[in-house]
């Protein structure tokens, strides 16, 4: 979860949260709380019954990138929702970027392999460098950059195992990255956040990518802005995603084009779209989130921005090692403009701290807010410079 639910419940609504991850906020959020693994809709339905739930009037996602469960949930209790196959549309990356192409929308270009040997001849064909992704893996798990002939086949062996035995081979693509938030409502898109991603370490960890974090507001002009939000919308129309919470991953070419890399059908996590979203320009996309599970009409005049602020997160990439000493990181939270300083990981004294191989791989995260961005990412990069946390050193 991302932050607490509970200023949205009335006396007679009841929370129900399904985790496998019980932390604080979904302690405090719950009325119900499930534990189960979110992503494995056969293991959700079984807890939600075990717990004797036999009613539920809206279904949505928060922290977790699971929409065909929302759907098939959604269908078990009759709650309002998209078809799931809809949901498998825009999740499954080989199926989105096929239906994004055949609807003229600018995708990379790409190939779906099944084998490694497969892998090598869609390598060939689209040219080095290209990207490996597994079509079934959120997080950039097992997504990797292949520069040589050489390494393909040991990549495309690694990304395989990874995946439900399909990965997506892309063509490499630079220019900047972004992220658009909103609401898909009778063929018209409703923007209510729109980020930067920060890519400066990117390749620091090749062939893995490390995203470092979002910034608020976008370095792009408004103009800019609102091409990407046509071409979202078109890509949501052709998606067949309404109505729906949009999350998508844009990337702009240094010559101007707009090239989807993701659109799905759920809010954008890692507490985006719920806090840093909301600290730069103060709407809160909750309350329309509820209201669209249940079947209501959004309250539009709530995604209308009521500040202008900067605001970033930022994080700090596991790189290996063991854990000596850790402390609070809440306590870090004092120092004026930042927002929360967390953990990425449970760490504990003999903590073995994996090397980085994708965005699971973080060890810590900071958000922090200001007037100006330069101000909020220097308060976000001081604040992970003073983590509370020592490592053993080689010796030791």
């Amino acid at each position: 979860m991302d932050r607490s639910l509970s200023e949205l419940r009335s006396p007679r609504t009841e929370l129900v949260v399904a985790t496998d991850t019980p932390g604080d906020r979904a302690l405090e959020a719950a009325d119900t709380l499930v534990l189960c693994d979110p992503y494995d809709t056969t293991a959700v339905l079984a807890a939600l019954s075990a717990a004797g739930i036999d009613r539920l009037d809206g279904v949505f996602s928060l922290g977790a990138d699971n929409p065909p469960v929302i759907s098939a949930v959604a269908h078990r209790f009759g709650c309002p929702g998209l078809p799931l196959e809809t949901a498998l549309d825009c999740t499954l990356k080989d199926r989105r970027l096929e239906i994004l192409r055949r609807a003229g929308l600018d995708v990379p270009r790409f190939a779906t392999a099944a084998s490694v040997e497969e892998t090598v001849r869609a390598a060939e064909g689209i040219g080095l460098p290209v990207v490996l992704k597994p079509s079934d893996r959120t997080g950039s798990l097992g997504v990797m950059k292949v520069e040589s002939p050489e390494e393909v086949p040991l990549r495309a062996a690694e990304a395989l195992r990874i995946s439900g035995g399909r990965i997506v081979v892309e063509e490499f693509l630079r220019g900047t990255e972004h992220t658009l938030a909103g609401f898909m409502v009778d063929g018209t898109l409703h923007r209510f956040g729109f980020a930067d991603r920060e890519y400066g370490r990117k390749e620091q960890f090749a062939p893995y990518f490390f995203e470092g974090g979002d910034t608020l507001p976008s370095r792009l002009t408004a103009e800019q802005i609102d091409e990407i939000g046509e071409t979202v919308q078109r890509g949501a129309r052709a998606l067949g995603l309404d109505p729906a919470v949009i999350n998508t991953d844009i990337l702009r070419t240094h010559d101007g084009r707009v090239v989807l890399l993701e659109i799905t059908c759920r809010i954008t996590g890692a507490r985006i779209a719920t806090e840093v979203m909301r600290l730069a320009t103060g709407v809160d996309p909750l309350p329309n989130l509820v209201r669209l599970a249940l079947g209501r009409p959004l309250d539009l005049a709530e995604l209308e921005p009521t500040r202008d602020r900067a605001a970033v997160q930022r994080f700090q990439p596991a790189d290996g090692g063991v854990v000596e000493w850790v402390g609070d990181p809440r306590n870090v939270t004092r120092r004026a403009g930042v927002h929360d300083v967390f953990w990425g990981m449970e760490l504990a004294p003999g903590t073995v701290v994996p090397p980085y191989r994708g965005g699971a791989d973080v060890l810590a995260g900071v958000i922090a807010h200001a007037d100006d961005v330069a101000t909020a990412e220097a308060v976000a990069a001081r604040t992970l410079r003073t983590l509370p946390l020592r490592f053993k050193d080689a010796a030791g």
